[in-house]
């Protein structure tokens, strides 16, 4: 996909929750929003209806990347949920059920991540920036649960002038989170190019629904915890880019 304009924009809260795919009674968390997750929060700003949009916005229409830009931590809370096997129990007469749900915390001030968005909708994109410029979100946002509200603020808007395509092969730290698939074998590195010392986490993760909202693909993803830098080599292109005084790099989560 020819990238001629990519939107930047950034969602943040206070606190954040986006549930493990494959938990059952105790609710844990990734460290950042699945793509899916990210999809749907674009489809709220923008007004599409639930479950209405995975086509619109499958990896064969867009590209996201998400960059986490603070320290996290987890804390994990009891939640009291009235036990409800139909409306009967609506009314708290069956009683309660505790879960155990991992909430995720900022070391300081709010939890961001950073969203670099393509459409192959010019039309959609000009819609999405005017809509996050001047925050005019058609449903409220939330970090994975609606008790959990965010908002979003513009960042840029750039150009083919601004990105630049570097070849696969090379080594590189990019600020976003990575497919495993995209790493060379053993192409990951535990020093990034200043030194300091990286950790990496491992999440599986749902990578795009059907239009039925059945999981059409799940991939690896990795993340860093200290400076939220990934150093290595990558079989596929890198964009570097410059916009609003930074230059970075990024790769897409679609493969």
């Amino acid at each position: 996909m020819d990238i001629n304009k990519l939107l930047i924009f950034d969602v943040y809260g206070s606190m954040a929750h986006f549930r493990k795919f494959y938990t059952n009674s105790s609710s844990l968390s990734y460290m950042f929003p699945p793509r899916t997750t990210v999809i749907g929060l674009i489809a709220a700003v923008l007004g599409r209806e639930r479950d209405t949009y995975y086509e619109e916005f499958s990896s064969d229409n867009c590209r996201i990347a998400v960059s986490v830009r603070t320290r996290l931590r987890k804390l994990m809370q009891t939640v009291n949920y009235l036990q409800t096997k139909g409306t009967g129990g609506l009314n708290g007469s069956k009683g309660h059920t505790q879960i155990p749900l991992e909430i995720l915390l900022p070391e300081e001030n709010m939890i961001v991540y950073r969203i670099y968005f393509l459409h192959n909708d010019a039309h959609l994109m000009d819609e999405l920036s005017e809509r996050l410029k001047f925050g005019r979100f058609f449903y409220p946002i939330y970090m994975g649960l609606s008790e959990f509200i965010a908002s979003a603020r513009f960042v840029d808007e750039i150009t083919g002038g601004d990105i630049d395509v570097k070849p696969p092969g090379g080594s590189y730290d990019i600020c976003s989170v990575l497919n495993s698939n995209m790493l060379v074998d053993r192409g990951l590195n535990f020093v990034d190019s200043g030194g300091g010392i990286l950790q990496y986490i491992k999440e599986l993760m749902p990578a795009e629904f059907d239009k039925d909202r059945n999981v059409k693909s799940t991939a690896n993803f990795i993340y860093e915890k200290n400076s939220n830098i990934i150093s290595g080599k990558f079989n596929v292109p890198v964009y570097n880019l410059k916009y609003d005084g930074l230059e970075e790099n990024i790769v897409f989560m679609e493969e």
